[in-house]
């Protein structure tokens, strides 16, 4: 991930329900002064998963390499017209979701994490990351990125179900983000002790 702009900060808000996410979102930026708040960026700004779901069935079921390539496409969009603007002058954006939902969304579906990286290393680093662990959303209600790529590869009779892949993505979220312990000391052998 390439460096963020000097004024601006991101914040980055992921995790599997667009409601708790821009919720959360907006919750971030009411602790910064209304003067420097440059709103939420939110996923499918560009439109390209509107025009997916439009496109109905006889466009065929994309493959979840498809779907995070879509979404790359989708961010990098967000980056160019809503984050990057609003960085340059000096705001602060939630970008709600951003890498780490996509990235966790790819490993459950078995992409590689090198390829994943690759992909998103032209995303900002933010200066936060949260991570809202709310349950999906109900049938009907619109659940964000994660809930659309599990329709999408269910339709195409992925071979993980639907709740399990929804349970991956969250485990590869929360491990992703969670605090490691420091390294325990290394005992050292009097051979390694003598060559120090």
């Amino acid at each position: 991930m390439t460096a963020v702009g000097r004024s601006g900060r991101l914040i980055a808000v992921d995790g599997l329900d667009d409601h708790a996410l821009y919720k959360a979102a907006k919750a971030r930026l009411e602790a910064v002064p209304k003067s420097r708040r440059g709103g939420v960026s939110r996923w499918d700004a560009s439109g390209v998963f509107d025009d997916l779901r439009a496109a109905g069935d006889e466009a065929g079921r994309p493959s979840a390499r498809t779907l995070v390539l879509l979404y790359a496409a989708d961010l990098a969009f967000r980056l160019r017209w809503e984050i990057r603007p609003a960085l340059a002058e000096g705001r602060t954006v939630a970008a709600a979701p951003y890498v780490a939902t996509a990235v966790a969304f790819g490993r459950a579906a078995g992409l590689p994490a090198g390829w994943l990286a690759d992909l998103f290393a032209f995303a900002i680093r933010a200066h936060a990351t949260d991570i809202v662990d709310a349950a999906p959303a109900r049938r009907g209600q619109s659940g964000g990125f994660v809930d659309f790529g599990c329709d999408q590869l269910r339709k195409g009779r992925f071979p993980i179900g639907r709740g399990e892949l929804t349970a991956r993505v969250r485990q590869i979220l929360l491990r992703t983000t969670a605090p490691r312990a420091p390294a325990a000391p290394r005992r050292l052998t009097r051979t390694a002790a003598a060559r120090r």
